[in-house]
């Protein structure tokens, strides 16, 4: 009779989110025409990025500086939002690698360039725990593993959050009094730019570009 397993039925809820993504160098504006709707959103973004004042424009340009992002990334995150960027969520397994040690004592192995990274970063630092990085913790380890965590960045990491999902952000972040809209995610790839988004963070940052001077 064929094969009658519904695989829609099992989709994870990120798959939802990325079929429902507009094309590359879409930024979810009107289609480009003459029509009276794209003539407001022409001006409406051109109204948008007019230059600020010099105080308000190196104000900003400071905390994108501090926060290793670019100003327009900081200041489009602010229009789509109404608040600052202040804080920078990165998953476990791109910043360390966790294993146990000879007598199954928990070892952090921080990524060379990673730890370059987070040295220069001058925001919150939020670690997602994401579950596939770590050996099986016990509720015990779990509450030391901050500790350890920050003895190999030197006590930059805030709060660590254990999932693989937006809901895990959000969490997070609302415990430690910080809304979602203030935080970004330090990312690689496709994957985490979809759990971003199901998180509600205005911004992804690659990895690979992030605390990189402009140029």
């Amino acid at each position: 009779m064929g094969d009658r397993f519904d695989r829609l039925a099992t989709r994870h809820a990120n798959v939802e989110v990325l079929l429902r993504r507009p094309g590359i160098g879409h930024n979810n504006g009107p289609t480009f025409d003459m029509s009276w709707e794209a003539w407001v959103w022409r001006r409406a973004a051109a109204k948008a990025w007019k230059t600020p004042k010099p105080e308000v424009a190196l104000m900003r340009l400071k905390r994108a500086e501090r926060l290793g992002i670019t100003y327009r990334e900081l200041t489009s995150a602010f229009m789509d939002s109404g608040s600052y960027l202040s804080a920078a969520v990165i998953p476990l397994s791109l910043a360390a690698r966790v294993r146990r040690g000879p007598n199954r004592e928990i070892i952090v192995e921080p990524r060379n360039s990673t730890a370059e990274l987070v040295a220069k970063f001058r925001g919150r630092l939020f670690v997602l725990g994401d579950i596939d990085a770590v050996p099986g913790l016990s509720e015990e380890e779990r509450a030391e593993f901050l500790s350890i965590l920050n003895r190999a960045f030197d006590g930059k990491v805030e709060a660590v959050g254990w999932g693989h999902d937006g809901g895990t952000i959000r969490s997070m972040l609302k415990t430690n009094a910080l809304p979602h809209q203030e935080a970004f995610m330090v990312g690689a790839g496709m994957g985490h730019r979809v759990l971003a988004e199901t998180a509600g963070l205005p911004l992804t940052k690659d990895i690979d570009t992030w605390l990189t001077p402009a140029r």
